[in-house]
């Protein structure tokens, strides 16, 4: 059976040298305020789940009035992957009370009628909407849909791969038996397959699509031997080339450029969770094993490579060794540097990382503050500007550079030369204008990452009314939002091992099995000793006992670091 996987584990970034470039990472905050600086309002500190019906809210000082219709309970229903979070105040309370802590501060105790879940989240509407999945492939028509799917099993490669091909070209047709199924080849002539460009990974999400709507096992398998290719390709050290096999130039690095290996790693993790339209027989047990532990080390190779200036995290190059985790080059306009494009995927992917470590928390906020200190506000990028000027004063408008220099933090423009300038007119026109050298990436993340942070399936508090105020009445701040955590303490149910007489069960021997489950995700001991969860969250295992009188203890803390305790005694028929 597939065991419970903690994502992820401690990893330390390696140094990558180098670096003139300074940053100042953000302090942790436990709120986030979405509109509003007002030092005088009065401000929530946190709100917690305390029951999955039980909102605390602890405020930074003393209420005299408080009226619950200022509160807005919402919950965020949008994706990840899109940075909407859809907040909807679709939880109602059914009563609310106020009282003051030790500290002085009001708290006041919400009783929602809906309930959260047991780690404080919400679980959002299965939404198996075809045309939700953005497929460049699928159409709607079922004789339409089916005929491109077979073509592109005729395109798959033998190594489980695709190339870079689409519906409008090869793609478009059935493979003729005969021509090749690469546009590259490795030095014995054969095919390679690739992850530029969402090759593979959008293969596999239409022919799961497929398998889902048609249940033909043609498309399953395909998938499978997609799902064999990516973890096949990925470098000992966790990353994952554009290519495999090896093409023997740039595209052997580990590339994070147009968020290959991103885009790898969100297919695997949907696979592993089964996210439709991966919720089938696609994946067994074995399978998402091997997935949960290519991601980790997908997440190792991603902290280790991290670019450090002057002892500061900084982000990441668009492809780094798969060695020595440094930045490398890739085309003669592609050096060496710190990308304000592909390092955004990357935030975005370490940022859903459920209970993330404290490495990886690291990493994201010495990210997300690069990207506050490399902005360029008050200018405007024109690709391919008629007028040749490029880069425009506009005050509504902020950008980022595509590459920075590693030593000087200024921004790099090449041509075919591969010189370095650091003026976008200092190279030939082609290049100006066939290449995105500037953009607003980091913005949509940076926006989120200041209000709601990682937001999917979970509950915000946000004050809405005025009419709570303190004994000077000061209002509450209006507009601010914060995200419920976790204080939910996990429910431990034990199966009944034996005969109950009194206080204690009586027992066939004296190796006693104790089995149980959890109604969420966390780490279980029996006696002290560390037991393993399954994926549906039940344990068992066996204890000795000893004559007479047997205590037996089950401690479970789940990833808030929330702690319950159960057990039962038990003696043993046959020892007194």
């Amino acid at each position: 059976m597939a065991k419970q996987r903690r994502v992820w584990g401690q990893w330390l970034p390696a140094v990558c040298t180098a670096s003139l470039m300074l940053l100042t990472v953000i302090p942790p905050s436990a709120a986030v305020a979405e509109t509003g600086n007002d030092q005088a309002a009065v401000r929530m500190i946190k709100a917690e789940a305390t029951g999955k019906n039980t909102i605390e809210i602890t405020f930074d000082g003393p209420l005299t009035a408080f009226d619950p219709a200022d509160i807005e309970i919402d919950s965020a229903m949008g994706d990840w992957l899109a940075l909407n979070p859809k907040l909807t105040p679709n939880l109602s309370v059914e009563s609310a009370e106020i009282h003051r802590n030790t500290q002085g501060q009001s708290v006041a105790v919400l009783q929602t009628v809906q309930a959260l879940k047991a780690d404080a989240t919400i679980t959002r509407p299965a939404n198996e909407d075809p045309a939700s999945l953005r497929s460049p492939y699928y159409k709607g028509d079922p004789v339409k849909d089916k005929q491109q799917a077979d073509y592109l099993l005729s395109w798959q490669m033998d190594n489980g791969g695709w190339y870079k091909y689409s519906e409008k070209d090869q793609y478009g047709r059935p493979w003729d038996g005969q021509e090749k199924k690469s546009d590259w080849r490795t030095r014995e002539g054969g095919d390679i397959g690739t992850i530029d460009n969402n090759a593979t990974t959008k293969e596999m999400l239409f022919l799961a699509l497929m398998y889902k709507q048609t249940g033909d096992t043609r498309y399953r398998d395909a998938v499978k031997r997609g799902v064999d290719f990516l973890l096949t390709m990925q470098y000992p050290s966790g990353g994952w080339p554009q290519v495999y096999p090896a093409r023997g130039n740039y595209s052997d690095y580990v590339t994070y450029n147009d968020n290959a290996m991103m885009h790898a790693m969100e297919t695997l993790t949907d696979i592993a969770v089964r996210k439709y339209p991966y919720n089938s027989d696609i994946a067994d047990a074995a399978t998402i094993e091997r997935i949960h532990t290519a991601l980790e080390r997908g997440v190792e190779y991603i902290l280790k490579s991290q670019i450090v200036s002057n002892g500061r995290l900084t982000a990441w190059c668009a492809q780094h060794d798969p060695v020595t985790y440094e930045p490398r080059e890739a085309r003669a306009y592609e050096h060496p540097s710190i990308s304000g494009s592909e390092s955004v995927e990357i935030v975005k992917y370490l940022m859903s990382i459920p209970h993330p470590s404290e490495a990886v928390k690291k990493s994201v906020n010495a990210a997300l503050q690069w990207f506050r200190d490399a902005k360029v506000p008050g200018m405007k990028y024109v690709s391919a500007d008629p007028n040749g000027v490029y880069f425009v004063p506009d005050p509504n408008s902020t950008i980022w550079y595509r590459f920075y220099e590693i030593c000087t933090g200024l921004p790099i423009f090449s041509g075919r030369d591969g010189v370095i300038k650091h003026s976008i007119l200092e190279i030939e026109k082609e290049r100006r204008d066939g290449y995105a050298w500037a953009g607003t990436w980091p913005q949509k993340l940076l926006s989120i990452a200041e209000t709601t942070g990682y937001y999917e399936n979970r509950v915000y508090v946000k004050i809405t009314g005025a009419a709570s105020h303190n004994d000077s009445g000061q209002t509450l701040e209006q507009g601010q939002l914060v995200r419920v955590e976790d204080r939910i303490n996990p429910t431990i149910t034990l199966d009944e091992p034996g005969r109950l007489t009194g206080n204690h069960y009586n027992t066939k021997d004296h190796r006693l099995t104790v089995t149980g489950k959890l109604d969420e995700p966390g780490d279980v001991k029996v006696n002290g000793v560390s037991i393993e969860l399954n994926e549906d969250l039940s344990f068992r295992t066996s204890v000795n006992l000893v004559p007479g009188m047997n205590t037996i203890t089950v401690n479970a803390v789940d990833w808030a670091g929330n702690e319950s305790t159960a057990g039962f005694k038990a003696v043993p028929n046959n020892g007194g």
